[in-house]
């Protein structure tokens, strides 16, 4: 269950709150943020492109399971608020494939445009990039999540031991026991 502070909260019980959507890719190279507002918009030291109405987030499912869910974001270029067609075309020659991405939902005042607080909604992976460049110079970029969720369903080859404990963190001794734990538990009643 979210909580909300007091001001973001006073703001939806009055339906007044404006809120707006924010990704970040997060590259190795560095960090590329947009948002669906005007202009850019700082938060968490960070610059977010204001992208407008051209940026468009797929509704949000989730299911139950260990099923990853999908989410594709498009961008479209738009040179005066500085998303160019170059900005997309270097985001898509990033070395994307698997990096982190995480989609925000902003609350913002509508009287003072103050950043009332900002909720995470969706973290996933980066799996896909298309890049459609259309006549006339416009631009834009088809990003395809995959939700962490994901990673609940990955084998990995470690065996919890005292060894790969102390390969983690050599003053770690947690396990230091585990290989020679010799005792017989006995459950339920002894018939």
């Amino acid at each position: 269950m979210r909580s909300y502070d007091s001001d973001t909260l006073a703001m939806l019980s009055s339906g007044r709150a404006a809120v707006r959507d924010m990704i970040l890719f997060d590259f190795a190279s560095g960090l590329y943020g947009f948002w669906t507002g005007a202009g850019t918009l700082t938060y968490a030291g960070l610059d977010y492109i204001g992208a407008g109405k051209l940026f468009d987030i797929e509704d949000l499912s989730f299911e139950g399971g260990l099923a990853p869910s999908a989410v594709s974001i498009k961008l479209s270029a738009i040179p005066e608020e500085g998303l160019t067609p170059d900005v997309l075309a270097s985001i898509e020659s990033e070395n994307y494939h698997q990096r982190p991405v995480t989609i925000s939902r902003a609350y913002i005042h509508p009287d003072t445009r103050a950043l009332l607080s900002v909720e995470r909604v969706y973290r996933g992976y980066l799996d896909q990039m298309q890049h459609d460049l259309q006549v006339g110079g416009g631009a834009t970029l088809t990003a395809m999540l995959e939700s962490r969720s994901r990673d609940h369903t990955r084998v990995g080859h470690r065996v919890r031991s005292d060894a790969d404990q102390r390969m983690i963190d050599p003053a770690d001794g947690f396990f230091r026991h585990a290989p020679t734990a010799d005792a017989k538990l006995l459950w339920g009643r002894n018939v």
